[in-house]
């Protein structure tokens, strides 16, 4: 299963969301009914995957994969467990859906990106400050999930293909931004890896509290990583003015 998801336009500065929110069908002007029933007396309509995914994910940022059972997340979503498996047969087919969608938001922000164009600094310091943003909204862990797909490379073949094509957006970018005198002589393809783990890395400390605003966070990463890879530091103010015209004007 794989889910995709749109960047809105006011998703634009924000950076979007990893677990965007999706409107209930029981609003839509056709509800569907699908005749599962729930625990409680609220009518099941229309498909109830993305709450099971919803609810999944905040408990599996609570307790872990492990510690996160098919009852209790059949109760987070408001149904009885023998609609659960309706749905989602095992535990591991929810993990599966939740591990297909935390590539979505990133590899659609790099190809919008690598679409508008401009400098390959003003490139990678717009995709860092909006990666760090959306994973700091991001209600599980994503290093979790990453080792989940680890342990089933075979099963995981597509995320790790969409990984793939992710950092390769990125290398290019580190790549025209070397042969354009603007960024260091790096290595593009350890850069890459490292501007994405960076990225990712600043999850763990969000996570465990800070009064912080992930704007900040993201900002703030950003000038960090195109700062060290600029050619000139000079320049940084310069790139960051730069995607501060894209992303909020």
């Amino acid at each position: 299963m794989h889910v995709h998801a749109q960047v809105t336009g006011d998703e634009r500065a924000s950076g979007g969301r990893y677990d965007r929110p999706v409107t209930s069908p029981a609003t839509g002007p056709n509800p569907r009914r699908i005749g599962r029933p729930r625990s409680n007396s609220r009518p099941l309509v229309g498909d109830p995957t993305d709450e099971i995914l919803a609810a999944a994910s905040r408990l599996i940022g609570l307790l872990g994969v492990g510690g996160t059972a098919m009852s209790r997340i059949a109760s987070e979503a408001g149904l009885k467990q023998s609609s659960l498996y309706y749905y989602f047969h095992r535990k591991e087919e929810i993990v599966a859906a939740l591990v297909a969608r935390a590539n979505v938001v990133p590899l659609e922000l790099a190809r919008r990106i690598t679409d508008d164009g401009g400098p390959a600094a003003v490139q990678i310091y717009r995709f860092v400050r909006a990666d760090v943003v959306a994973l700091c909204a991001l209600p599980f862990d994503i290093n979790e999930i990453h080792r989940i797909a680890a342990r089933d490379p075979a099963g995981f073949a597509e995320y790790w293909t969409e990984r793939a094509t992710l950092e390769g957006l990125i290398e290019a970018w580190v790549r025209h931004g070397i042969s354009d005198g603007h960024l260091r002589d790096v290595d593009p393809v350890l850069t890459a890896m490292t501007i994405l783990s960076n990225d990712e890395g600043v999850q763990n400390w969000f996570r465990l509290g800070t009064a912080r605003e992930p704007q900040a966070v993201g900002a703030a990463v950003a000038d960090l990583v195109v700062g060290g890879l600029v050619a000139a530091p000079s320049r940084l103010d310069r790139v960051r003015r730069a995607a501060d015209r894209i992303d909020f004007q």
